[in-house]
């Protein structure tokens, strides 16, 4: 999957490859010196610009930040870029924002395994739900946490495919302020959800709920992840 952007008159890519449940940014390429400059998420794109043109100047990046720090652009924080993915044009929905669907989320972890979970209401009937367990043993890491952003990710891209707006409901505070800026994304983990769950945020919508209080979504949530892991 990739998003485009623009950070002043270079057009960069930004690419991102599943491992797990997780999306973890790709090798980059910064050509300097080319055919054309810029930031190139293959290798092949790098190439064409480079290849038999006399003086090329690029190197490669593990961040797209890094990237343009190398031909010194100044990157923008991903709030404040352009929207990657018109989906307004592009679901052309139907319904009006106040029929906004209730999506509760929720992770587990145990024994170096994590899961997700999400449940989709309308009204107070469950018509979606799925579960699954993460194979990302750098995401592990991150335990509970990392199936609660994986579930947020998997939620947002179900409202896409069926043309709805949703509110996410989560028990962990970074599931919304890594989205909003209000957190600052540290790793590659948390960058690559902020990015991208910014590409949704004309369909979703974020509220913190207080886990284990018996909120009926979040303990159904809670179950289907811990279920998942066998607990």
């Amino acid at each position: 999957m990739w998003f485009c952007a623009f950070s002043g008159a270079i057009k960069y890519k930004h690419t991102f490859k599943t491992q797990g449940d997780v999306f973890i940014m790709a090798k980059v390429y910064a050509v300097k010196v080319g055919r054309n400059t810029g930031v190139f998420n293959t290798w092949a794109e790098c190439e064409a610009q480079v290849k038999g043109f006399g003086g090329a100047q690029y190197k490669s990046f593990k961040t797209v930040e890094e990237a343009n720090e190398y031909l010194g652009v100044a990157s923008q924080p991903a709030a404040k870029t352009e929207q990657r993915v018109n989906l307004s044009e592009a679901l052309k929905l139907s319904q009006k924002t106040s029929d906004r669907l209730d999506v509760f989320v929720d992770g587990s972890y145990s024994n170096g395994r994590y899961a997700w979970s999400y449940v989709v209401y309308e009204g107070n009937n469950v018509v979606h739900q799925d579960s699954g367990v993460g194979t990302n043993p750098d995401a592990a890491s991150m335990h509970n946490v990392a199936g609660e952003l994986a579930a947020a990710m998997r939620a947002a891209k179900w409202a896409m495919s069926n043309k709805k707006y949703i509110t996410i409901h989560h028990d962990y505070q970074g599931i919304s302020s890594w989205v909003d800026g209000s957190w600052k994304a540290k790793n590659g983990m948390t960058k690559a959800y902020r990015d991208y769950m910014n590409a949704y945020t004309k369909i979703v919508s974020f509220n913190k709920v207080t886990g284990h209080t018996g909120i009926q979504g979040n303990e159904l949530a809670d179950k289907l992840a811990r279920q998942a892991l066998g607990i």
